[in-house]
């Protein structure tokens, strides 16, 4: 019985400290949730990181769930003080040279960032909340950079799919 009580404070323990609560429902059961993030990005794992996808047969660098416990991903939301500084000044740089948005590249998502990402979101026509999501991921321009560095494209039409790696990338860094 003792062993079944330390397994169970065990798993507890590793579920807050990826980002989960928990709690007993009505049934005296384990709820467990990923409460304190009611949005529109509800129930997708935080951007932590970058992740490298083929976007127009271009490597690009894209925020991603990079989490150790699952596989890195560009399916991910990010919200005013939510959101790994990686993947958010991979977003801003994004806005800032690809999307006409005046916004600072310091890695914090903030209410600048939140403007920034509402402007790329009415020019697409879709919800304009200023959260981070898929919807915001397909509808934005992503650059690329030749492997010399020397020019920078914009490429449209990232596809959640065409994950190439990780984060490691033969690209120059973005900063």
């Amino acid at each position: 019985m003792g062993v079944l009580i330390l397994v169970l404070f065990g798993l507890l323990a590793l579920a807050s400290a990826n980002g989960c609560q928990s709690s007993l429902d009505s049934n005296s059961a384990f709820d467990f949730g990923t409460g304190g993030e009611a949005s529109a990005s509800d129930g997708l794992p935080t951007c932590d990181g970058v992740v490298v996808i083929d976007v127009a047969s271009e490597p690009v660098r894209v925020p991603g769930d990079t989490d150790l416990f699952s596989s890195a991903s560009p399916i991910c939301g990010m919200s005013v003080g939510r959101g790994g500084a990686d993947a958010v000044v991979v977003l801003q740089d994004a806005l800032a040279r690809c999307n006409r948005e005046s916004v600072s590249v310091d890695g914090e998502y903030g209410s600048q960032t939140a403007a920034a990402v509402m402007g790329v979101q009415q020019r697409a026509g879709i919800t304009a909340d200023g959260e981070y999501g898929p919807a915001t991921f397909q509808a934005m321009r992503w650059p690329t950079t030749s492997t010399s560095g020397a020019r920078t494209d914009c490429v449209a039409g990232a596809s959640s799919s065409a994950v190439v790696d990780g984060g490691s990338s033969a690209l120059p860094p973005t900063d």
